[in-house]
């Protein structure tokens, strides 16, 4: 059964002096040029800013882009209706580790936190409205560090812990299901886009997992991805919204792509520099398949021919990109959450 919490107390970031360089401790910066540029984002009002918080996930509204959810890690949750010219922190608990959008309803959200140190997933079925717990862990000391929605059925999602328990609903949060103990924590889930039944589990640093029986089965495909070139330092997955059957894996020794149905990945021919440096965000372009996005320490990369040449754009922050999401309505536009790793 569901509770309702009415969340007080969360503190707010300390805003940080400007710099002589803007961009320096921004948090969420944007471009509305393909990539080409980009801009911080940190407004609060004339007196404050998010400088001062970790991005840990992102979720962009379908119906109105303007629309921009951040969980942040010691502020909560931040909504920005303006485009993130501006930002106004939500009520709810200060670690906000996942936040996204009920694909069939924009109402409906879920976000994962940890309330006085238990760890939970939060429902809300309307803009304003208190957020539900619809699950909680047992005891203190885990966090949900995954959370993914199927795109065909919202009532089913998947939610993976940092104790590695991969658990699911399938009737929006009423009950779950526990799946499988994975060996390390579960940071990633990405589903097919032409397959809702075939999903990827990223256990992180530590391996792969796979289903393709929308999870009564699952097999660790660790070893199919690579084992020559050490991309078993797994550190971010993310699947391309138009071809089914394509994946992305960023490494600590690049990036690795799954295309149709097989089982064989393949290295994608990134800069070589950039393999140093783990891969923690990666993006597709929901309108061109071709055009791909990744960010390795303080550079964000970028092809227009599905990877074999790539633009660069230096960012001087003294953070590194988390996450980076592309306006599905407006694909020219594309947001990055920053933190300190």
């Amino acid at each position: 059964m569901s509770a309702a919490f009415l969340f007080s107390g969360c503190s707010f970031p300390t805003s940080i002096k400007t710099s002589s360089n803007p961009m320096t401790n921004a948090t969420v910066i944007k471009s509305v040029d393909g990539g080409t540029g980009w801009l911080p984002k940190i407004k609060v009002d004339d007196k404050r800013t998010i400088s001062g918080v970790d991005v840990l996930s992102m979720a962009i509204d379908r119906v109105d882009p303007n629309i921009v959810y951040l969980g942040t890690d010691t502020s909560g949750l931040f909504v920005s209706k303006d485009g993130a010219e501006t930002w106004a922190q939500v009520a709810f608990p200060n670690k906000a580790y996942n936040v996204l959008f009920d694909p069939q309803n924009h109402d409906v959200m879920y976000a994962s936190g940890v309330l006085n140190g238990r760890a939970k997933i939060f429902k809300r079925l309307k803009e304003g409205e208190q957020w539900k717990e619809v699950y909680t862990e047992p005891a203190d000391g885990t966090i949900i560090s995954s959370l993914a929605i199927n795109p065909v059925n919202s009532q089913i999602l998947f939610a993976g812990t940092s104790d590695g328990v991969i658990v699911k609903t399938t009737d929006g949060g009423s009950t779950w299901a526990n799946l499988k103990k994975a060996d390390g924590p579960v940071t990633g889930i990405v589903f097919d886009s032409g397959n809702d039944w075939h999903l990827f589990f990223l256990v992180f640093q530590l391996g792969l997992l796979e289903t393709k029986d929308g999870g009564k089965t699952i097999e660790d495909i660790t070893q199919k991805v690579d084992s020559v070139q050490h991309a078993n330092s797994f550190f971010s997955i993310v699947g391309d919204s138009n071809l089914g059957g394509v994946v992305y894996l960023g490494t600590g020794g690049g990036i690795f792509e799954k295309t149709g149905s097989g089982d064989l990945w393949k290295p994608l021919n990134i800069i070589e520099s950039s393999k140093a440096f783990p891969i923690h965000a990666i993006a597709v372009n929901p309108a061109n398949s071709k055009e791909i996005m990744y960010a390795a320490a303080q550079a964000i990369y970028k092809s227009n021919d599905g990877g074999a040449t790539w633009a660069t754009f230096q960012l001087d922050t003294v953070k590194e990109i988390s996450v980076l999401k592309y306006d599905r309505s407006d694909p020219l536009k594309i947001y990055a959450g920053l933190r300190k790793y």
